[in-house]
């Protein structure tokens, strides 16, 4: 078996969207030849934590952990003594080690064994250290907040690398990071690396608009195309856009996203009955919110053409950012707040049994310039559940999929009056007991394949091979 190095500052038992790719390639890797050695961030400093995502990592999966500098000192000073009265127990263990018991995962951590400060105290830290950077946090977290972790986890990787024999690197992003930890690695031990951009870089539609930092930002992109052996992206879009920017890739793939048959086996719906239920897994920012929809189902209710007690309305993830409350007091506003659920952050498991519990599973993309090339990830769970999809999206590559498969309805996201039609159409189909049955749900066609990770998996493995052997 050949190893390659995964680095991925998300992995779990961090939990969130940008933690599939990387988890489903050590989980399916070795199915085709090659084991995985990750190198990852100490999960000590996140509050979004998925323990259940561990028992997918193989048990020959070597994990090593970088910490973000040395910001257990400052946890340690702003912890608080847990009164024994309170009935809280003070962990004694770092988070890593109980999850390792549970998978017998080899994890390799070079941190202290100081007790772990609970997340109260993380989030003070957090809060501390971040509201005072928020303003100035652009100009020195260059190019994102991880930067922090570059410098530990170069040290870490060239430990895994020694130790463990690594023959080709492996990097994903988001964060951007990921690449320079990945550059220098490349560099200093002569391995092949392939290079993996879940969005783009310099060309994301979310840039930081001070010019000085995205030109910093265009060179930290060119030297990591430059020397990178292969680029990989998720989308054809992206994979074009690189390629003019970039003429001289020396080679360029597109692997998808996709999702994984075993995470909905036997899966237990979230249902609630006798109501249509509109269920959204995923992040709202001011590009991408449900104020529209909300408006639009508050005109069909007042028109007397919905009743509001048939309806449930679902989120799951970040309705609003904390400081914010742009979401929630749309809904009020719209007198919705009695059918709207916020649910918060939803370890994976549970967010999949609120999709196979939902009626229509709703895709709400982004309105800025350039939305059209990205295909959310979500969009590949709501593949696998079968259940309609409204998408509020612009017409771009995520929409053909929906409407090759016929499995939902697209409306551009600026559209209000089609956006009451389609909403109403559901309603009334619903309302018959013809909702399913007006979508075809062509979901046994060999070109579903390609979203599924254990073929990503297969993909990412002939390009491994390919380097091993040149090498």
């Amino acid at each position: 078996m050949k190893k390659v190095l995964i680095i991925s500052y998300l992995f779990p038992p961090i939990g969130g969207g940008g933690v599939p790719r990387a988890l489903k390639m050590s989980k399916y890797l070795p199915n085709y030849g090659w084991d995985t050695v990750v190198l990852t961030a100490n999960p000590k400093y996140h509050v979004s934590l998925d323990q259940e995502l561990l028992k997918q990592v193989p048990p020959q999966t070597v994990i090593y952990r970088a910490d973000e500098l040395d910001l257990q000192g400052f946890a340690n000073l702003l912890r608080k003594p847990v009164s024994a009265k309170s009935g809280s127990e003070q962990p004694t263990k770092p988070a890593q080690e109980g999850a390792q018991k549970a998978v017998q995962t080899k994890e390799i951590s070079r941190t202290s064994e100081t007790a772990v400060p609970p997340k109260p105290a993380v989030s003070r830290l957090k809060g501390k250290l971040f509201s005072s950077l928020k303003k100035i946090k652009g100009y020195l977290m260059i190019p994102d907040d991880q930067i922090l972790w570059v410098s530990s986890a170069i040290k870490e990787g060239l430990k895994a690398i020694e130790e463990q024999k690594v023959n080709v690197i492996f990097s994903t992003s988001g964060p951007y990071s990921n690449h320079l930890v990945a550059k220098a690695l490349a560099r200093k031990t002569g391995l092949p690396w392939i290079a993996d951009f879940r969005d783009p870089w310099t060309q994301n539609m979310h840039r930081s608009g001070v010019a000085w930092r995205e030109k910093v930002e265009e060179g930290m992109e060119a030297k990591v195309m430059e020397q990178a052996d292969i680029i990989t992206t998720v989308t054809h879009t992206f994979a074009k856009n690189f390629k003019l920017k970039y003429p001289n890739i020396k080679q360029l793939e597109v692997i998808h996203n996709g999702y994984d048959p075993e995470d909905y086996q036997e899966l237990e719906p979230d249902k609630i009955d006798n109501k249509l239920t509109f269920a959204y897994t995923g992040i709202f920012y001011q590009e991408r919110n449900p104020r529209l929809f909300f408006k639009a189902l508050a005109e069909l209710i007042a028109e007397g053409k919905v009743e509001k007690n048939d309806l449930l309305l679902r989120f799951a993830g970040v309705f609003d950012y904390p400081g914010y409350d742009e979401n929630q007091r749309a809904a009020e506003e719209n007198g919705l707040q009695e059918i709207v659920q916020v649910l918060g952050h939803l370890p994976h498991k549970k967010a999949l049994s609120l999709l196979n519990g939902s009626d229509i599973l709703m895709l709400i993309g982004d309105t800025a310039p350039g939305s059209e090339a990205y295909i959310p990830g979500k969009l590949y769970e709501y593949l696998a559940v079968k259940k309609p999809i409204l998408a509020l999206s612009v017409e771009g590559e995520s929409t053909q999929i929906i409407e090759r498969f016929g499995i939902g309805r697209v409306v551009e996201p600026t559209n209000f009056e089609v956006m009451k039609r389609a909403i109403l159409d559901f309603y009334q189909a619903w309302k018959e007991g013809r909702l399913e049955q007006a979508f075809s749900f062509d979901l046994q066609s060999d070109q579903l394949a390609i979203y599924q990770r254990d073929h990503q998996a297969g993909e990412l493995a002939v390009l491994l091979n390919e380097l091993s052997d040149n090498r």
